[in-house]
Formats: C-alpha cells, structure tokens, sequence
C-alpha cells in the first residue's frame, strides 16, 4: 500500500514542477508580450512625431502661430514704450509747469520788493 503513495507522492511532486514550469513559460511568455507592446507603442509615437515634423501643414501651422505670438509680443512691447514715453512726457510737463510756476511767483517776490524799496 505505501508504494502507491510514493507514486502518488512521486507523480504530484512531477506534477508541481511541470506545472510550476508552465507558469514561469507562461509569464515569460506574458512579460515578452508586454514588453512588445510597449515598444509598439514608443514606435507608434515616433513614427506620429515623425509625421508631425514631416506635415507641412503642421509645420506652416506652427510657423503662423509662432509669427502671431510674436506680433503680440511686439504690441505689448511697443504698448509698454508708448507707456513709458507718455510718463516721460507728463512728469516733463509737470517738471516744466512746476518751474513756471516757480519762475512767477519769483519775479511777483522780486516785484514786491521792488516796490516797497520806493517811497510812497
């Protein structure tokens, strides 16, 4: 009676390894084919960037949308100048109206003075 339970013991022992060994093939096999899909997948993507350097349509759309994001730039440049001009010019204004201001109420002093210098 022990002999088949040898056998027994012997043919699950065989029976583990064997199945054990299909499922290392089976997740080589697995990893394999995951590792295929991703570089299907890199390859995909570089033959689309690819056809995206290659499309003159794409290439003439990037080229208008870079020439109209520099015409803006320039605007808010140019903006920007006009800004600063027209502050230059008001405190220049202000500085010279200031001055008159000053240069009258000067000469009203020196007139004033003037005038009490002489007896009446």
């Amino acid at each position: 009676m022990e002999q088949p339970a040898t056998t027994t013991t012997r043919s699950s022992r065989l029976n583990r390894q064997q199945n054990q060994q299909n499922n290392q093939g089976l997740n080589t096999q697995r990893q394999q084919q995951q590792s295929g899909q991703q570089l299907n997948s890199q390859q995909q993507q570089n033959q689309e960037r690819q056809q995206d350097r290659q499309d003159p349509n794409r290439q003439q759309n990037n080229q208008g949308l870079n020439a109209q994001q520099q015409r803006q730039q320039n605007q808010q440049a140019g903006q920007q100048l006009n800004n600063q001009q027209q502050q230059q010019q008001d405190r220049l204004g202000y500085d010279a109206q200031q001055n008159q201001q000053n240069l009258n109420a000067q000469r009203q002093q020196e007139q004033q003075g003037q005038q009490s210098n002489y007896p009446q």
